[in-house]
Formats: structure tokens, C-alpha cells, sequence
């Protein structure tokens, strides 16, 4: 999910709130929380395009094939130095086509072996960095567990996964408007942009590619045809922009979120901590502080939110943090609580659904599983997070890990 320079720059000078300060990164869900309060659920803008707060608004806007991406894409706006369209920012028809021949790629035998192997990566990156006593979660363990399963997915070769993971981390930034970027952070995402393209594009004409990069490039008769090839480029690169810091994010957010509340993490690692038990906590995790926290869409034909008229053309933010912790769905909606068996839309819904929620979601399980019998404790500074308006990460989170008991 990338936002283009009209479709929402203007906007986010809109919203009801400021979001540039420390306070709002830090904490978004209250200045939600008093414009729902002030407004309702859904807000109208002075400008007349429309903030969604409330859950079954969000869901409804998510599900309406009135709502989409419009005319945020151009044929060679991706960025990425290749004259094609990014499924992610495209609608149906065009966007459906482009999106089953991704999800084909996602076959059962390959997730199964995915599983075993993000469950290997899990254990190992949690033990190295648990060897001196102190880690930093996300440095040592979300990171580099996200970039080797997305590397993974897609075939990128070894010799090219470092530079891969480079790029990667940078092409979050790349998700908020050019105009709350620092033109030296500009420069670097562009850099990075096209050093992905190419090594994509160099990976694709090796012949022993792997992955879902060489089932997506190969033409009907089983040739990769250059237009497959062009494609393939735009929609992998777009792939690790959406789901690489999602799954760092998912990772940061909820070790944070389970760090401060001791009670709740404590009942987790009671449980052994099985993967039935980490699975089910990852999707209230989900709920409470979901990576992605705005969802835009433009009204692609005259539609209404919930009486709220929105023209053609309308831009709707739809701000999914904000939906997640709506009082009329989930009760003490502030509070962590792992007995909870919430339907959030943490990963959208729609034909726009985020392809990447399972692989997330295993990465997200196994870290888990594999840092809690270490009995993490919160040591170090205070955590900050991403600079960043679209996806909410924490950029850093030192934890002190114990040896295994035995």
C-alpha cells in the first residue's frame, strides 16, 4: 500500500488531529478516540473528503466495490523504474487478475513448508540474540526474520538478499505522502526503489529461479513474456513494500503491547507458550495495535457513509487503528485481552484484503513462541516508533532474555 502525491497529501493536512507531533506517534488512539467523541464515526473534513472512525463504517467502506484506488495509479508512477501497474493500487477487473496470479503462488504444500521454515528462522534468530543477555527485538529478531521470509516468498537469490533487506527497510517511508518527507528521505527511498527493481529483475533471468517470482513471470505457454516480466517487477516490489515492516510492525507492536501489560503476558507464557495459544493472541495483538493504521480509498462513483454523502471523487481515510478500538464492537476496547476472538481489520477486507495476513501471521506466532520462554522484561530507553503517518511500528524495543529453563 503506497500512497500517490494527490491522492492523500492533501488530506493528511485534513485530519482532525496533528499528526506530525511525538504525541500522536506515540499515541493515536486517544486523539481518535476524542474526534469519534466530538464527531461520530465518521468525520467530514473541511475540505469535504471523509475520515472514517468506526468499525462497521470502516468494514463497510472496505467491502463496497464503490470505494477503491481510482486514479491513484498512473501506468508509470510505481517508482520502481518499469512502465507497469502495481495490482495493490489498482481496482477490479485489472486488479483481480493481477492478484489471483499471486495468491496461486501461495500453494498449501509451499505455506506448509514456509511454516516449518519461519518456525527454524524464529528459533535461531531469537537464540543469537538472546546470547548476551539483552536483545533488541526488533533489530535482532523482527527485522531480519521479516526480510529473509519475504526474500523467501518471492526467490530473491542469496548473494542479493543483503541489499534486498537494505531496500526493504527503507521503502516503508515510501507509504506516506512526499510531502511530510525530508528530501534527503525522498532521495534514499527512490535509491532504494530502484535497487530493488534490479535486483528483481536480475533474480527473473537467472534460470533457476524460485519462488512466486518465477511462477508470476511465466506467460501462458509457459514462456516468461517480457509484458509478465515488467509486471512481475512492479507487483514483487510493491509485495515487500507492503508486507515487509506489516510483519515487523505486528512483531514490535505486539512484544510492546505484551511487555506492558504483564498480566496478559504472563498468561501466555502459562500456556507454554503453544502455538494454538500464540496464534489466537496474535490476532487481539492485531486489533490493539495493528501495523497499518489508514486504509485510503476514493468514492469511485456518487455513494454515502452511513448517511454521510460522499461524491465521486471523495477521498475516505479510512483509519483502521481507529476502527480496531471501537467501544460498539470491542468492550474496554483500550485494554489487551488475550481472551478476546476479535474480527479486526487490522489487514483491510475486500478484494483489496492484504495477500501477505498468513505469512504475517505465522512470523508473528513463531517469534513468539520462541521469545516467550525466555521471559522477556522491558530494560533499555523508553521505545519510540516509526516516523512514518501510514504504518505504526516500534523502531526499536531491548528486552532482557533468560536462558531456556531446563
Amino acid at each position: 500500500m503506497e500512497a500517490s502525491d494527490t491522492f492523500i497529501d492533501g488530506l493528511m493536512g485534513q485530519l482532525p488531529f496533528d499528526i506530525g507531533t511525538d504525541e500522536f506517534l506515540q499515541n493515536p488512539y486517544r486523539h481518535y478516540e476524542e474526534v469519534r467523541r466530538s464527531s461520530g464515526p465518521v468525520h467530514r473534513t473541511p475540505s469535504g473528503d471523509v475520515v472514517v472512525l468506526g468499525y462497521p463504517e470502516a468494514k463497510a467502506v472496505l467491502s463496497d466495490p464503490r470505494f477503491g484506488h481510482g486514479a491513484q495509479t498512473a501506468q508509470d508512477a510505481t517508482g520502481y523504474g518499469v512502465p507497469a501497474r502495481t495490482f495493490l493500487l489498482t481496482d477490479p477487473p485489472g486488479h483481480t487478475r493481477q492478484r489471483e496470479r499471486v495468491r496461486r503462488a501461495f500453494t498449501a504444500r509451499e505455506m506448509l513448508s514456509l511454516r516449518r521454515r519461519i518456525g527454524e528462522m524464529a528459533a535461531g534468530l531469537v537464540a543469537e540474540a538472546a546470547r548476551s543477555g539483552t536483545a533488541d527485538v526488533v533489530a535482532e529478531v523482527a527485522r531480519p526474520l521479516s526480510a529473509r521470509v519475504v526474500a523467501e516468498v518471492i526467490g530473491v537469490p542469496d548473494d542479493l538478499r543483503d541489499r534486498f533487506a537494505q531496500a526493504a527497510s527503507l521503502l516503508v517511508r515510501g507509504m506516506d505522502p512526499p510531502g511530510v518527507l525530508a528530501p534527503a528521505t525522498r532521495e534514499r527511498i527512490a535509491r532504494a526503489r530502484v535497487w530493488l527493481a534490479r535486483d528483481i529483475g536480475v533474480a527473473l533471468r537467472r534460470p533457476a529461479g524460485t519462488g512466486i517470482l518465477r511462477a508470476l513471470a511465466q506467460g501462458p505457454d509457459g514462456r516468461a513474456a517480457r509484458a509478465a516480466r515488467v509486471e512481475t517487477v512492479a507487483t514483487c516490489a510493491q509485495l515487500v513494500a507492503a508486507g515487509y515492516e506489516t510483519t515487523v510492525g505486528l512483531i514490535g507492536n505486539g512484544t510492546h503491547a505484551l511487555l506492558r501489560h504483564p498480566d496478559q503476558l504472563a498468561w501466555l507464557a502459562a500456556t507454554g507458550p503453544s502455538e494454538q495459544a500464540c496464534a489466537a493472541a496474535v490476532e487481539e495483538l492485531l486489533r490493539f495495535d495493528p501495523p497499518i493504521q489508514m486504509a485510503p480509498r476514493c468514492a469511485l462513483e456518487d455513494a454515502d457513509i452511513a448517511g454521510t454523502p460522499a461524491p465521486r471523487g471523495t477521498v475516505v481515510a479510512v483509519l483502521l487503528g481507529a476502527a480496531n478500538r471501537d467501544p460498539r464492537v470491542f468492550p474496554d476496547p483500550h485494554r489487551l485481552r488475550l481472551d478476546r476472538r476479535p474480527r479486526h481489520l487490522a489487514f483491510g477486507l475486500g478484494s483489496h484484503y492484504c495477500l501477505g495476513a498468513a505469512l504475517a501471521r505465522l512470523e508473528a506466532a513463531a517469534a513468539l513462541a520462541h521469545l516467550l520462554p525466555r521471559r522477556p522484561r522491558p530494560t533499555g530507553p523508553p521505545v519510540s516508533y516509526s516516523p512514518s503517518r501510514v504504518a505504526r511500528s516500534v523502531q526499536s524495543l531491548h528486552v532482557r532474555l533468560h536462558p531456556l529453563d531446563t
